[in-house]
């Protein structure tokens, strides 16, 4: 079977730009497609791929990849709150397995040509890697390729350039939740971030620009990032955080998301603190429940369920209009809620 990869050899020009060539984007010149679209059709891939499209219209299935294992737990709520969206629509959500680098060596099919054997109508993707890592990492030629390609794809917690994103609004939630700390007269606050360049771990920048709006100098010991065990980590660097000094510790520490705050309460009742009297809580969480684990926490909740329903409405955008596909970001905003 002719692919994009033969036609591409075959012109001397990208896989990408053959992809956007038979697609018909605007940012591929005339000649070239005209050049593209003729080794195409001598080829004979002009008929495999309308045959594919055609099948792919009616398949009702869309792809689910997670690049990182590790992101499995932090996106568990979306993912089933996207199935039912996608239930409600007549779709199946279908998981796309990782590559890594062992399975990219071993020579598997990378997610596109996977992507366009299943049928699929789009993947939504959710991934911690930066728009940068895209683009010089040779590892992630699959995933660039996958973006790249003909099917939709929305990014759903992270955001890449090159294609549609759904992302939580955390400017205004990191800024929200430190308002109504500090309105609580709050100003020894303690943070745990993640390390990664995803969207709960970008707060750990937006908290330094807002405590300077606030005017108050928190020490570096006060800021605490967690590596990939969130969890495990999130318990070890709050009891730290608790144990250095009894008097002079914080009087509230905000986690940047549900994973994180899991651990940290954790770490507080071993400490045999109470919440909110010894301690306050606050956390940025992705959840639709108003309490968690019976603790009063303020927190800044984004609902599953409108973050699936943005994801599916600019998944379905990018099927009816090619030119829909990359470059648009829609933000979901979420709300201040006091979890008592």
């Amino acid at each position: 079977m002719v692919t994009q990869k033969d036609i591409s050899a075959a012109c001397g020009i990208s896989i990408s730009a053959v992809s956007k060539a038979l697609s018909d984007y605007p940012d591929i010149s005339e000649d070239t497609k005209r050049k593209v679209r003729e080794v195409a059709r001598k080829m004979g891939y002009q008929a495999v791929k309308n045959e594919l499209n055609s099948r792919r219209e009616h398949t009702y299935i869309v792809g689910l990849l997670i690049t990182d294992e590790t992101e499995k737990d932090s996106c568990r709520n979306v993912i089933q709150a996207l199935r039912k969206a996608l239930v409600k629509r007549g779709y199946d959500l279908v998981v796309l397995s990782p590559l890594g680098k062992e399975g990219a060596a071993k020579g598997r099919p990378g997610y596109l040509p996977r992507a366009r054997l299943f049928g699929m109508e789009g993947v939504f993707l959710f991934s911690g890697i930066e728009e940068k890592e895209l683009y010089s990492h040779e590892d992630l030629r699959n995933l660039r390729e996958l973006i790249l390609g003909e099917i939709p794809v929305v990014s759903v917690g992270n955001n890449i350039a090159s294609c549609s994103c759904v992302l939580p609004g955390y400017e205004k939630a990191v800024r929200g939740l430190i308002g109504e700390i500090y309105s609580r007269g709050h100003r020894r606050i303690a943070f745990v971030v993640k390390e990664c360049a995803d969207q709960s771990g970008i707060c750990r920048n937006l908290i330094r620009t807002v405590l300077g709006e606030y005017h108050l100098e928190i020490p570096d010991h006060f800021y605490r990032c967690v590596g990939a065990d969130t969890v495990g980590d999130a318990c070890s660097e709050t009891m730290t955080l608790l144990k250095r000094s009894r008097w002079l510790g914080p009087t509230c520490i905000l986690f940047s998301d549900d994973l994180l705050l899991e651990g940290g309460i954790a770490a507080i009742r071993q400490c045999g603190l109470r919440i909110p009297e010894d301690i306050c809580v606050a956390a940025i969480r992705i959840a639709e429940e108003e309490k968690y684990q019976g603790c009063p926490i303020v927190s800044w909740r984004f609902a599953p369920s409108e973050i699936a329903g943005a994801a599916v409405e600019q998944m379905f955008s990018g099927m009816r209009s090619p030119l829909y596909k990359n470059g648009r970001v829609r933000i979901v905003e979420g709300n201040l809620c006091d979890e008592s």
